[in-house]
């Protein structure tokens, strides 16, 4: 008997535990959920936008800049390095030609005539942007490229900073990695992730010290001022970036191992740049002085 009455008991106290559940539940059907209490919750953000025609598609090269007069650059839009930091600290940036773009010096003793006008020109720090991987460019010993018509062309794309002046605008380190060059106006970045080398070009002297091979980066770290200084007294080219990404990737369906197109992946990461930063979208005066341009600015 008291076994029954054990079992009698277990079994009353589940159909009394349904039995609650099953009333709560029909109370809660009618009951009106109260209202948020955060009544002022935090802004939804927008992402900045840039202007519709914020950038020419790749492969669209400067009329009559190319290599072989006619042809394009590459046209295939793969973003090879979609894990990049974009190479400025800061925006804007102008990514285009600089001896085809206002104040440069053409090529080839006339072959590809000067545009004319001033480096300063507002024009260069403006959008819209323009690929210049494929750029005419004629020495075997550094210009060699398999995917540029005729097998040679520039091996990189060129950016401008925010105004021209000399050794001002910072630029940093695009991936996790460590210093593999260091030369007199240029900083290569072994990319731990990816196995690529980014090679940056005209910048200030490096400091010893300050980039050493060897020295490991973090992704955003600064590591030298774009200069257009060969040395303190000399002058190199205008002020800008030559930025290349060094590797293999797959381009127009074929594995290329070598100078790759960097145009994409500049966009791609610079959305990102702008994105996080919207007051870095919009282009700045060039300054009226032109003597910060083509003068030694060192800090």
């Amino acid at each position: 008997m008291s076994q029954l009455l054990a079992r009698f008991d277990k079994n009353w106290i589940g159909v009394a535990a349904i039995a609650f559940m099953l009333a709560a539940c029909a109370d809660d059907a009618g009951v009106t959920p109260d209202p948020d209490p955060d009544p002022d919750p935090d802004p939804v953000v927008v992402d900045p936008a840039l202007p519709a025609d914020w950038q020419n598609p790749p492969g669209d090269l400067l009329a009559g800049s190319s290599t072989t007069h006619g042809s394009t650059g590459v046209t295939d839009a793969s973003v090879v390095a979609p894990f990049m930091r974009f190479p400025f600290e800061e925006g804007p940036a102008f990514a285009n030609s600089q001896i085809f773009g206002q104040g440069g010096g053409g090529y080839g003793g006339g072959a590809w005539p000067a545009p004319g006008g001033s480096e300063n020109d507002a024009a260069n720090f403006d959008y819209a942007w323009r690929d210049n991987f494929c750029e005419a460019r004629t020495n075997p010993a550094k210009h060699t490229n398999a995917l540029c018509d005729g097998g040679l062309g520039h091996n990189g794309q060129d950016i401008r900073p925010a105004t021209c002046e000399n050794a001002v605008h910072w630029l940093v380190a695009p991936e996790d990695g460590h210093i593999s060059w260091v030369g007199s106006i240029s900083v290569n970045v072994f990319g731990a992730e990816s196995g690529y080398i980014y090679k940056h070009l005209h910048m200030q002297t490096p400091l010893p010290g300050w980039v050493e091979v060897g020295a490991p980066v973090t992704k955003g770290q600064r590591i030298a001022r774009v200069s257009d200084r060969l040395s303190s007294s000399s002058r190199a080219t205008t002020v800008h970036l030559h930025f290349e990404i060094h590797g293999s990737a797959e381009i127009d369906g074929v594995m290329r191992t070598g100078p790759l197109p960097p145009y994409s992946s500049l966009v791609e990461a610079y959305m990102d740049l702008v994105a996080d930063n919207p007051d870095q979208i919009d282009p700045v005066a060039p300054p009226a002085d032109i003597t910060k341009c083509t003068e030694p600015q060192w800090p």
